[in-house]
C-alpha cells in the first residue's frame, strides 16, 4: 500500500485527477525501479486507488498487487522474489517519496495548480520531503485468489455499502465503522464525506503496469505464464497432524528416532477366577 502525508491531500482535493495521476505513475515508477535494479526483472502490477476511510474520510491511498517475482530481462525465466519480503519497506518508502515529489514538482512547474500559491507548495513540500511515508507490504500470500478477493472490495464499491446504514433520519446518520464501532453525523454532514470520493469524470481507479500492462508487455505475460507453469509445484506445509506425528517418532531428550514396541497381549485370566 502506498499512502501520502497528510499535507499533500489538499492538492489531491483541489486537483484530484492531476494528484491521483501522479500518484499512480509514483507508485508504478517505484517497483519497477526496484524490480529493475535489485531483481533484473518486469513484474506484473495490479494498481487500485482508494480515498476513504471507514468513517468516510479523506485518506487517498493505492493498493497494488504485485507478482511475487519477475521475468528476467532476457525472457528466460522467472525470477522470484524473496519469500519473507518483496523489498524493504523502508526503502521503498525513500524512493516513492522521490518520484512522489518529482512528479509534483514537474506538474508545479507546468503551472497546472495555478490556485495554489507558491508560498504555501514550497512549505508544504519541505514539511513533508524528510517525513517517512506510508509504505506498507505483506509477504507473498500463498494463493492470488486472497489478494484479488481482498482487492475486489475497493474495486466496484462506493465509500460505504448500504448494510453499514445503520439509521437515517432528518438530523442524524448513523453508521457503522469498524471493530463494532459507529459514527453518527448530520445528513449534510455525511453528504459532503461521501462526495469528496467521487472521483473525476473519466478517470480510471485501476490500472496496470509491467507485465500486466498489455499495451507495453508485448506479449510478455503469456511468456511468463509458460514459464512458471512448468516450475515444480512448491511443497505443501506439513498440517498440524502431520507435524504431531513427525515430532512424536523422535526423543526429546537425545533427539533419536523413537522404536515403536507394541505392547504384550492381555493375560487371560485363570478358569473360575471371578474378576469382580
Amino acid at each position: 500500500m502506498f499512502a501520502l502525508p497528510a499535507e499533500l491531500r489538499f492538492l489531491a482535493r483541489q486537483y484530484p485527477a492531476k494528484f491521483y495521476g501522479a500518484l499512480f505513475r509514483a507508485a508504478t515508477r517505484t517497483l519497477l525501479k526496484l524490480f529493475r535494479t535489485r531483481l533484473k526483472a518486469t513484474p506484473g502490477l495490479l494498481l487500485v486507488l482508494h480515498t476513504w476511510t471507514r468513517e468516510l474520510t479523506f485518506h487517498p491511498h493505492l493498493h497494488v498487487r504485485v507478482t511475487a517475482g519477475g521475468l528476467a530481462f532476457d525472457g528466460g525465466s522467472f525470477i522470484p522474489s524473496g519469500k519473507r519480503y518483496l523489498f524493504p519497506v523502508a526503502m521503498m518508502g525513500e524512493v516513492f517519496r522521490a518520484k512522489m515529489l518529482n512528479a509534483l514538482g514537474r506538474l508545479q512547474e507546468k503551472g497546472a495548480f495555478p490556485e495554489v500559491q507558491k508560498e504555501l507548495y514550497a512549505t508544504r513540500m519541505a514539511a513533508v520531503s524528510d517525513l517517512d511515508w506510508g509504505v506498507h507490504a505483506k509477504k507473498p500470500f500463498a494463493h492470488s485468489s486472497h489478494v484479488a478477493g481482498y482487492l475486489a472490495r475497493y474495486t466496484r464499491w462506493v465509500g460505504i455499502a448500504n448494510s453499514r446504514l445503520l439509521n437515517v433520519t432528518e438530523d442524524r446518520v448513523t453508521f457503522a465503522t469498524k471493530n463494532g464501532k459507529t459514527a453518527t453525523v448530520h445528513p449534510v454532514e455525511f453528504l459532503e464525506r461521501l462526495v469528496q470520493h467521487v472521483l473525476p469524470p473519466g478517470f480510471h481507479k485501476i490500472r496496470h503496469a509491467g507485465l500486466y500492462g498489455s499495451l507495453q508487455a508485448g506479449g510478455l505475460l503469456e511468456k511468463a505464464r509458460a514459464i512458471v507453469g512448468t516450475c515444480k509445484k512448491p511443497r505443501k506445509d506439513p498440517s498440524d497432524l502431520e507435524r504431531l506425528e513427525r515430532e512424536s517418532q523422535i526423543c526429546p531428550v537425545c533427539g533419536g528416532a523413537l522404536r515403536r514396541t507394541p505392547l504384550p497381549a492381555a493375560v487371560p485370566a485363570p478358569p473360575g477366577d471371578d474378576p469382580s
